[in-house]
């Protein structure tokens, strides 16, 4: 993420901007490949040693903050920066600083009054550790952020840090955001669950409106909005960003309180440039979803499964069932299954399954949860238990039940 005094905006009357760059320009493709290797040099190098050499290369720059932002990029996503010392920093200086108060004052030099010397101590540290001096010299303050070694770098693309940076711009934007408005329409499902789970997952404060076929109307709350603005939050909001651009079609429009108290609008949509970073994973949660439904599909039983094309507006948040099947006969009928252990989400997914009033629903439960058919009792539907592995046919003979009961009750 780029820090607030790396933003670049531009005003449009009551509209904000990022200065996104272009990708495509000579002069940035070069910055990006010379910087990408300057820092492949630097590994196995200090991290003050990278910061010399970032500072004489930005001597002659004429777009200094674009470089320092590039030079953040790849140091907060493509580095691993690690402590290597032969003990805890901590640890050789309480001993060093113990031996030097006794033998107080120590010097470079000595001489009659002043026998013991720096080299002497450190000699003496090092013989208990079992190593040179000079590894006792450096284990010293090897802590310092400014001493820990570059011992790993994920050389990115050029495009990868280019396309990074415009996104990057987009979300320091945001550390200032009044409030969110989304409209996300004609996508997968998948890509609509996949988005819910990352408001949730960055628990931003939220409200949805909408269904499957229209689209879904939401609001994000961001930090200004709180009674003391929240960094923290302003965060969670920019790092959300990426995960919208993974939809396929979506418009935003986010209210920016400027420093001086100003508002400004900050609008965005597919047809931008961005490219998000984030994985895209909309296909299946877990190993046991994707055997179930690999061995259902072998199965010839006149129900075709699908993957979580139901999402169920329950108005504060969303239901989306793992699975839905449709028979030859027109019938339809979903599936939740229940395999993760813990107190609050066990309370919350048993809250939205009592709250979809879906009697064409089966919960399969995993029968490692500490939760017993008692909990479920109020639960529309059919539910069962299963142990290691979901049984098909098992899932089969529950959907001919529940898909009978939604035939009578329409």
């Amino acid at each position: 993420m780029l820090t607030s005094d790396l933003l670049l905006t531009r005003n449009e009357g009551p509209y904000l901007y990022p200065r996104y760059i272009k990708t495509d320009a000579a002069r940035f493709q070069q910055m990006a490949e010379e910087l990408i290797a300057l820092f492949t040099e630097h590994e196995g190098k200090t991290r003050r040693e990278l910061t010399d050499a970032l500072n004489r290369y930005a001597e002659d720059s004429t777009d200094y903050r674009i470089q320092r932002g590039f030079a953040k990029l790849l140091s907060d996503d493509r580095c691993e920066f690690t402590e290597r010392t032969i003990a805890p920093s901590a640890e050789i200086r309480q001993k060093l600083f113990a031996l030097a108060r006794e033998n107080h004052p120590v010097v470079l030099h000595p001489d009659l009054i002043h026998p013991v010397t720096k080299d002497e101590l450190l000699a003496e540290v090092a013989r208990e550790y079992k190593t040179e001096p000079e590894q006792i010299a450096w284990a010293l303050y090897a802590d310092l952020s400014e001493n820990h070694i570059l011992t790993r770098f994920d050389a990115p693309t050029t495009d990868w840090l280019l396309q990074r940076y415009n996104v990057a711009l987009a979300q320091a934007l945001l550390y200032r955001c009044l409030q969110m408005k989304l409209s996300v329409f004609r996508n997968i499902p998948s890509r609509y669950k996949q988005l819910f789970k990352f408001i949730k997952f960055y628990q931003l404060m939220h409200t949805i409106q909408g269904d499957l076929d229209s689209g879904y109307e939401i609001l994000l709350d961001g930090p200004v909005s709180m009674f003391r603005m929240s960094q923290k939050y302003g965060l969670q909001l920019a790092v959300f960003l990426p995960a919208l651009l993974l939809c396929t079609r979506w418009k935003m429009e986010a209210e920016i309180v400027r420093p001086d108290g100003s508002r400004r609008f900050f609008p965005l949509d597919e047809s931008s440039a961005l490219v998000s970073h984030y994985r895209d994973s909309t296909m299946y949660d877990s190993l046991l979803e994707r055997t179930f439904a690999e061995r259902f599909a072998e199965i010839d039983s006149g129900w075709e499964i699908e993957r979580e094309v139901a999402i169920i507006n329950l108005k504060e948040t969303v239901f989306i069932p793992d699975f839905a099947f449709r028979h030859q006969d027109g019938r339809t009928a979903l599936l939740e299954i229940v395999g993760f252990w813990r107190p609050d989400y066990l309370e919350k997914k048993i809250s939205k399954l009592k709250r979809s009033e879906r009697t064409d629903l089966v919960v399969a439960v995993s029968a490692d949860l500490n939760v017993g058919e008692e909990d479920f009792k109020d639960v529309p539907g059919s539910v069962f238990f299963f142990k290691k592995r979901i049984n098909p046919q098992e899932v089969i003979a529950r959907l001919e039940q529940v898909g009978q009961d939604a035939t009578q009750e329409s």
